[in-house]
């Protein structure tokens, strides 16, 4: 398919102008397929579409550039990597060694496809313009430990962006969503239940404070690594904890801005479909938090 031109002083970038400005739009809502594995990613309360992912990647990244994602997960943002319309290279770092092996899984798997030639995946029309897009992870390496750790093996000013979705905020042992209700009511189910006994976690904190305090030391660690004037995206869901709003976004913005970030952005995402729960039913208000943002930062 032959693709629009790209403007000569367009040096983030190989989109063109009408594919920059529909990005630009402060309000996503996706619908993306099922695809690459998601049912063993499922397993991943919080794994994103790789869809989504490569959208980010190729609005920041020109091809062969490095994409770092310091919480990796089940490796939605390798996954959107290897889909890109051209090729990207990838780094994920991931502390539970459960996910890294779902993430290498999916990969054997997908490689399997079509003979060995990969999976294809289906044109979308308007909602991801540009065709049928190939799978090409060769580029694309997890690695399991700690974030800050394994950070610190990489050179300063060596990545080109950061896509990235940390804990939002410490685990509750308990939640609305569990208890006996849940065993007579779907909608009181949940599968966003990652608890892990690693203190090393950061949804293991003791305080939303502490939370705060160790993003801000990850974050510091991630501005050494970016080159400057690059971006890094941080996707993240606001909290309703101990009967407060929570607006992690915001706070996790300003703790960037500490770490020598310029936030440049909020980007809202809805992924359609998300289930609601009766959170507060019917005695008090408790909003069900649909939206994630996509916090948008520049090094420097």
């Amino acid at each position: 398919m032959l693709q629009p031109p790209v403007h000569r002083d367009n040096t983030l970038n190989e989109l063109s102008g009408e594919a920059w400005l529909y990005f630009t739009k402060s309000l996503w809502t996706t619908a993306y397929p099922s695809e690459l594995g998601h049912a063993p990613r499922k397993a991943h309360g919080a794994n994103k579409p790789p869809r989504l992912m490569s959208r980010l990647i190729e609005f920041f990244t020109r091809r062969d550039e490095l994409v770092l994602d310091p919480f990796a997960g089940v490796g939605g943002t390798l996954l959107g990597a290897a889909v890109c319309r051209a090729p990207r290279r990838a780094l994920g770092i991931e502390l539970d060694p459960r996910w890294v092996a779902i993430y290498e899984s999916v990969v054997r798997d997908a490689l399997g496809e079509r003979d060995g030639a990969g999976p294809e995946l289906a044109d979308l029309g308007p909602s991801d313009p540009g065709g049928p897009r190939a799978f090409e992870p060769s580029g694309c390496r997890m690695v399991e430990g700690d974030a800050i750790v394994r950070m610190r093996e990489l050179e300063s000013g060596s990545v080109d962006f950061v896509a990235t979705d940390p804990p939002y905020n410490p685990q509750l042992r308990m939640t609305m969503a569990g208890g006996k209700l849940s065993e007579a009511f779907a909608n009181r189910r949940t599968d966003y239940a990652m608890i892990s006994e690693d203190t090393r976690d950061l949804a293991n904190s003791g305080s939303y404070e502490e939370y705060l305090s160790r993003m801000e030391e990850v974050l510091g660690e991630v501005r050494r690594v970016l080159r400057d004037g690059r971006y890094a995206t941080i996707i993240v869901r606001d909290a309703y904890q101990d009967g407060r709003y929570r607006f992690t976004g915001a706070d996790l913005a300003g703790r960037a801005e500490r770490a020598g970030f310029t936030t440049k952005g909020d980007l809202i995402w809805y992924q359609a479909g998300t289930r609601l729960r009766p959170y507060g039913y019917p005695r008090s208000f408790v909003p069900n938090i649909v939206h994630q943002h996509i916090l948008v930062l520049r090094a420097g």
